[in-house]
């Protein structure tokens, strides 16, 4: 058997010596020792000519010729489509002719079809990039509005209460001091009537606001109002000293029966 040194096989192969023995060893072809010489390694011509067909190179000046290069593997051929492949394939071809012949209807109907026509937008010319004016401030708006305004800045009146409570009592409320301890018909209570222009009562007979009015009723009398059924009615109920809870539930009772 002939050996053919690496440095040879590297001549013939064009390859440094690095890649020659990367080659041998994925190829398994172990290195030989020279006959004559042990210092020289080399392979045979076969194992130089299966390295050379591995990695697919020509080699140069080999008295032997190579032989063809055979593939390892034959490509395997693809399984013939089944049936329903080849329905599903049929159906799609069939569809993409329909398209492509909708497209053509359309495009033959589509110059038949009359234009729409399109009304440009009316647009007054005073109107265009115009601010919108406020609406002119007239006298009645603005006493309207000046009257509000004072109702709104001023505080509702409210008057004092004296109303029957349970057990036939009577309670006291003060808008300004709230409930009040005293009781009716005692000094406190008509020193308190003194000091007070008007207040309501609501007893157990009825009910009705009581005014004093200094300039009309003679003696800074008082008397008992109650608006019933969009009507008026005043009752004289007489000085602070005859303000008892026994005149006031009388008067009550008076208006209450406007009612029947």
């Amino acid at each position: 058997m002939t050996l053919i040194s690496l440095t040879d096989c590297c001549r013939r192969l064009s390859l440094d010596p690095k890649t020659l023995r990367r080659w041998l060893d994925l190829a398994h072809v172990p290195l030989q020792p020279h006959p004559t010489d042990a210092r020289i390694k080399g392979i045979s011509a076969s194992q130089l000519r299966q390295v050379a067909t591995a990695h697919l190179r020509r080699l140069a000046d080999f008295p032997e010729a190579v032989p063809p290069l055979v593939p390892l593997s034959l490509p395997v051929a693809p399984p013939p489509p089944s049936g329903e492949i080849i329905d599903v394939l049929q159906t799609i071809s069939a569809l993409s002719a329909q398209i492509v012949a909708l497209q053509q209807r359309l495009a033959e109907l589509t110059p038949l079809l009359p234009p729409v026509p399109v009304s440009p937008a009316k647009v007054e010319p005073a109107t265009v990039g115009a601010e919108i004016a406020p609406a002119p401030v007239t006298p009645r708006s603005r006493s309207a509005t000046s009257s509000s305004a004072k109702r709104r800045a001023s505080p509702a009146h409210v008057l004092p209460l004296v109303e029957y409570a349970t057990q036939g009592g009577y309670v006291i409320i003060c808008p300004e001091h709230g409930l009040l301890t005293f009781k009716p018909d005692s000094t406190d209570w008509f020193t308190w009537l003194a000091t007070r222009s008007s207040f309501r009562f609501v007893g157990h007979s009825g009910r009705f606001t009581a005014h004093r009015e200094r300039d009309r009723v003679p003696g800074c009398a008082w008397r008992a109002h109650r608006q019933i059924r969009n009507h008026s009615y005043t009752i004289r109920l007489g000085s602070t000293e005859t303000l008892t809870i026994a005149a006031l539930e009388q008067a009550a009772a008076e208006l209450q029966t406007h009612l029947a």
